[in-house]
């Protein structure tokens, strides 16, 4: 029987004991109450004594001191699950946990001062301090002061709790490819393909992202964007990068690089000082590709269905620079656009402060130069809500710094501002020379007005980043004006009654009539079960033409998880698009998804799509038919990953960087609610994908569906992995015959009720009911227990059971069972009461 269950039956027990014993329950004095045992003589057993297990329920006795896993919650937060010995102490009737100063100080107090490996009193030691056990939930409260306690966040993880994980190979996958014809034109095909393999050996993680890409008019390429090696050090150190990556992005636009690098993580630092992640929305006219690049380099690649589209999922280099958005219509029509991010990252805490050193060689995708170059950034939180920060640029012919200052504004929100000067040697003599200043805002209001980010930077005419600087050093480079003018600004608001965003990005340039510009701004309604939407962007097209789109959107769901749109788009090129889609999941296990799309405009366009995704336990796949008057497009999608590790490789959904890999000790299709559809293969091994680093991730099992031969002692495990970490969570699964038993005892009277049954190494596997039935879970080939309700051979008798059988239907087995007199030589060899629990 699973101890979460026997728990269980336990406080059902003793509840039915509580009930039963108020009808007979005479007083003894003023507000004192006591059981009537003659009522328990009745259910069987010696006349004169009550079983010490009925004691213990009746709370008239404890449980006996040995070593029980418990819960340990400190201060009201938990602390995990450990196994601990508990002792009774001189003049006192209640439990004790032995506590070591050795354990107090991992518990988060200050040193006691004390031997580490002895037992202390914890009101002695601590005053004010005090500790309670829960014996029927098995759970220890601990109360300590907080002048006792060190000075850390609430959400601080100690350094030592971080795991590097097992040895392991990963690999993301993730693939998109078309097929189209166009009358007059013939077919077309494009493919991609986007891998990130990693290995993971001790402590050290190896990384490499490439992607590969082809086209009916180009033969395939691959692509390579970032091969490195990395590892963490200390807290304060933060990470060590070999190999092909990108610079932080904290002072200077992000670069990608090949070299070395130290830098500051700041998911090292406890979640309150946390930052951002960009956002992509934009709106698809079709079954669309959107394609995410960055420094050259493609990021992300996916199919979206007509209509405004979010990403969130993404994960740019840095914490500042441009992502370029393109979106390539079913027809074949392509949208450009340019959205720049960046945070207030660079406020810090006091006394906390983030660096970055990087030495290496410039490694631009578009075949520039390459130069070496070297990169230092340093940033300090001090006293009164300010934070400084700066760094240096050095290459053979550019030098640039930059200092700044961020300053809280409280109530007003936050402000930095930042100087930067750089000078580049121009290839045919002589240096250009200029100076930049730029400041950013950030605010939240009460209104539920947040104004994410806004900035605006000048730079004089002859200033350079590091990237422009690389370019005029090309001989055969095209001229092109440095960057004059940028602003930004995204807002979003949240009201009773929906929301809205809106940002707006301009740069300009010196010596050319080139601008970037793009304007969105979508707002978004709930009634009455019907949710409607607006959506409008405004930008500036490759050939330099305003693009402007505005779409409204009306939604209903229309039960069994589907939903219905309608959408209205106008392009700014004349006339108006109408669309109708119909998508919902076709089981109810979420694992098939469909969609159907209409669509047609003033101008006599028309189409229609048809799509369908499977989540298989092994991959993400869909597929898609989009068609027109004079085109046909067919699309196919597939993401997964696969997880090499000493016992065999298990195949997933995409894992992200930080993964667990759950063990149930061979127990295959047992659930696990952090991915509802995913379920253990047939050697009990599971992926779960997503782990936060260096914070505690609760891993749950679903064991609802499990079999009553199946026992699990704990179905949730605490794993705090490392950045890039391949956790095992290993849960204690056993198989055991469950049997419905009726013991009688020589004579014919039953056991008394609530007498204990143990195996041979005294666990507790029964507690005796009316009547002397009692449920047993047990090993395959147990067959001797001990059923006990006192000391000696007076309050014992031994039960043998019949040799296993193979198991019914029922899982269950049901016999009647003689519990013998106990002899003297069997009494010495039988099991103490019970020293081990478990919740």
């Amino acid at each position: 029987m699973s101890p979460c269950n026997l728990q269980a039956r336990f406080r059902l027990i003793k509840a039915a004991v509580l009930l039963i014993g108020a009808v007979s329950v005479p007083l003894t004095h003023a507000g004192e109450e006591r059981f009537d045992e003659s009522f328990f003589r009745t259910l069987g057993g010696d006349e004169h004594r009550t079983p010490h297990g009925l004691q213990a329920l009746q709370g008239q006795r404890q449980w006996a001191p040995g070593k029980y896993p418990v819960n340990v919650y400190l201060n009201g937060t938990s602390v995990g699950k450990q196994t601990l010995t508990f002792q009774q102490l001189e003049g006192s009737s209640q439990l004790s946990a032995c506590l070591t100063a050795q354990w107090l100080q991992d518990a988060g107090t200050l040193p006691l001062g004390k031997p580490d490996d002895t037992c202390v009193d914890l009101a002695v030691a601590i005053p004010g301090a005090a500790q309670t056990l829960h014996e029927d939930t098995l759970t220890l409260e601990l109360n300590i002061p907080q002048a006792a306690l060190r000075r850390t966040p609430i959400d601080f993880i100690d350094e030592q709790q971080w795991d590097s994980g097992i040895d392991a190979a990963t690999l993301n996958y993730q693939f998109a490819g078309s097929q189209g014809h166009r009358q007059g034109s013939g077919s077309s095909s494009q493919a991609s393909l986007y891998l990130q393999a990693g290995v993971n050996v001790a402590d050290w993680r190896l990384r490499s992202s490439s992607s590969f890409s082809r086209s009916q008019d180009s033969p395939g390429r691959w692509q390579r964007s970032s091969t490195f090696a990395q590892r963490d050090l200390s807290r304060h150190l933060g990470t060590l990068t070999l190999g092909e990556y990108f610079t932080s992005g904290n002072v200077f636009s992000s670069l990608p690089y090949q070299g070395i690098q130290l830098t500051s993580d700041i998911g090292m630092l406890p979640d309150s000082l946390q930052g951002y992640a960009p956002v992509v929305r934009g709106i698809a006219e079709t079954q669309a590709k959107v394609e995410v690049r960055q420094n050259g380099y493609s990021l992300y690649t996916t199919y979206v269905p007509a209509g405004p589209f979010v990403i969130e999922d993404l994960t740019a280099a840095g914490g500042s620079g441009e992502l370029e958005i393109i979106v390539t219509e079913a027809d074949g029509r392509e949208r450009r656009t340019i959205q720049p991010y960046a945070t207030l990252s660079n406020m810090l805490r006091p006394g906390v402060w983030r660096h970055g050193l990087t030495l290496g060689r410039y490694n631009t995708a578009d075949g520039a130069e390459q130069p070496s170059f070297v990169e230092a950034t340093l940033a300090y939180g001090l006293p009164r809500d300010l934070t400084v920060y700066g760094g240096v640029q050095s290459a053979s012919f550019y030098q640039a710094g930059q200092i700044g200052l961020g300053l809280s504004l409280g109530a007003l929100g936050a402000v930095s501002l930042d100087l930067s000067d750089a000078r580049t040697a121009r290839p045919a003599g002589g240096q250009d020379q200029g100076r930049s200043v730029g400041w950013r805002y950030g605010k939240s209001f009460d209104i539920g007005t947040s104004l994410r980010f806004a900035g605006y930077r000048y730079s004089t005419q002859g200033y350079r980043d590091f990237g422009e600087a690389v370019w005029q050093q090309t001989p055969t480079a095209a001229p092109r004006g440095s960057k004059r003018n940028r602003i930004e600004a995204n807002l979003a608001q949240t009201t009773a009654f929906g929301s809205l965003h809106m940002s707006v990005h301009q740069q300009t340039y010196w010596n050319s009539n080139r601008q970037d510009r793009e304007v969105q701004f979508g707002a978004s309604t709930y009634y009455r079960g019907v949710n409607y939407g607006m959506y409008a962007s405004r930008s500036l097209s490759d050939a330099y033409r305003q693009n402007t789109q505005i779409t409204l959107t009306v939604s209903a769901p229309l039960g069994n998880s589907s939903s219905a749109t309608y959408s209205a788009s106008s392009t700014g090129q004349g006339g108006v698009g109408h669309r109708a889609s119909l998508m919902g999941q076709l089981s109810d296990d979420q694992r098939w998804r469909y969609g159907l799309d209409a669509s047609r405009s003033d101008n006599g366009d028309r189409s229609a799509t048809a799509s369908a995704t499977y989540r298989a336990p092994f991959a993400m796949l869909g597929t898609s038919l989009t068609a027109g008057p004079d085109y046909r497009q067919i699309t196919a999608t597939a993401a997964g990953a696969l997880l090499a590790h000493a016992d065999g490789i298990e195949l997933g959904h995409v894992l992200g960087d930080t993964v667990a890999l759950v063990d149930v000790n061979g127990v295959a299709e047992v659930g696990v609610q952090n991915t509802p559809t995913m379920r253990t293969n047939r050697h009990g091994y599971a992926l779960v994908p997503y782990l936060t680093p260096y914070r505690s991730n609760r891993i749950v099992l679903n064991t609802d569906h499990l079999g009553a031969e199946i026992d699990i002692d704990n179905s949730v495990a605490l794993v705090v992995p490392r950045r890039g970490a391949v956790i095992k969570a290993r849960f204690n699964a056993t198989r055991s015959r469950k049997i419905i038993a009726h013991l009688l005892m020589a004579g014919g009277k039953a056991p008394p009720f609530g007498s204990q049954v143990t195996d041979a190494d005294g666990t507790l596997v029964g507690v005796v009911g009316p009547g002397g039935q009692v449920l047993l879970g047990v090993a395959q080939q147990q067959t001797l227990l001990t059923t006990s309700w006192g000391t000696g051979p007076d309050g014992q008798c031994a039960l043998r059971l019949p040799e296993a059988e193979p198991l019914p239907d029922t899982r269950y087995t049901t016999h009647q069972l003689l519990c013998e007199p106990m002899t003297a030589e069997r009494s010495d060899e039988s099991t103490q009461p019970v020293q081990e629990a478990s919740t």
